[in-house]
């Protein structure tokens, strides 16, 4: 989990939980807003699943059949959501959101830099373990995804807290940020192997320090509508991109023998457009039929 969406639940969610907001309200406006994309998406994976030919098995029918955030840990064998796979980081996501509800009023930031101080210790030594952060989402690497989404979720809540305390960090222009997160992303010189040592530092140091510095930055012009844009499609690009891909590279191995150079970018712009669509026509509508029907109760 980046450090971004914690810092903003804190920044939705911390007051209303020091107002006295219950936990199982909490939770409840949580599961409004992840679970219809999560359910969306496990459809999408079921549509992919029969469009690729592939035998629908007894797990992944259940996880289908049952509460897609609780079945894939509950029945199957091997990656724990198989069917949309991303789904693993919601599963972890709503758990930390559980233990925020609960110990958010003993949070204080000496309280909170222990435990991300505690949380980088066990990230650390996941990479270690496993040569790198790519785990959470199978048997094999279960337990490795508390470690990521503890640091993950509790070093967002700790910049909010600081920033609310009126901690300054230097303002940098948006474009610059955008384009130092995108370096980031690729894995340069591989040939020089490292990549646990070289990722792990990325998660503990470099992504906290953008995101702190990011929540600053000033955006106006053609950037702001593009960072709504990218914003308001964020979560449902995650819910759907992984079984819309699958599906793509489907299509393209029956249509080509070799995928033509650039069809994968044009997968990437039709993902994207999906996407969109995806979030104004299903979740967004989704999620305010449920907000009209919490605030009638």
């Amino acid at each position: 989990m980046h450090s971004n969406l914690p810092r903003l639940l804190a920044q939705a969610y911390e007051q209303r939980l020091a107002d006295g907001l219950g936990w199982r309200a909490y939770m409840g406006l949580r599961l409004a807003r992840l679970y219809p994309a999560i359910l969306g998406g496990a459809v999408v994976g079921l549509a992919m699943l029969a469009w690729s030919g592939e035998a629908l098995d007894v797990g992944l029918a259940a996880q289908f059949l049952l509460l897609p955030v609780l079945a894939g840990p509950a029945v199957h064998g091997g990656e724990l959501f198989p069917l949309n796979g991303p789904q693993w980081s919601l599963f972890w996501e709503l758990a930390v959101n559980a233990l925020h509800a609960v110990v958010s009023r003993w949070l204080t930031i000496p309280v909170l830099a222990t435990i991300v101080t505690l949380s980088a210790g066990a990230l650390i030594a996941t990479g270690l373990n496993y040569s790198g952060l790519d785990v959470g989402w199978s048997r094999t690497n279960l337990w490795g995804g508390p470690p990521r989404v503890m640091f993950g979720f509790f070093v967002g809540v700790l910049i909010f807290r600081l920033q609310a305390r009126g901690w300054i960090v230097p303002t940098l222009p948006y474009p610059l940020i955008a384009l130092a997160l995108a370096v980031c992303l690729f894995r340069w010189f591989p040939q020089w192997g490292g990549f646990a040592a070289r990722d792990t530092f990325k998660v503990v140091v470099v992504l906290p320090a953008m995101v702190a510095l990011a929540s600053q930055a000033r955006i106006s012009g053609g950037w702001l509508g593009s960072a709504r844009y990218l914003g308001l499609i964020s979560y449902p690009l995650y819910a759907i991109h992984v079984p819309l891909l699958r599906g793509f590279e489907v299509l393209l191995g029956r249509l080509f023998d070799t995928p033509p150079p650039g069809a994968w970018w044009l997968a990437l712009g039709a993902t994207l457009v999906l996407a969109a669509l995806f979030e104004r026509f299903y979740d967004a509508p989704i999620r305010s039929w449920l907000a009209r029907r919490r605030r009638m109760k």
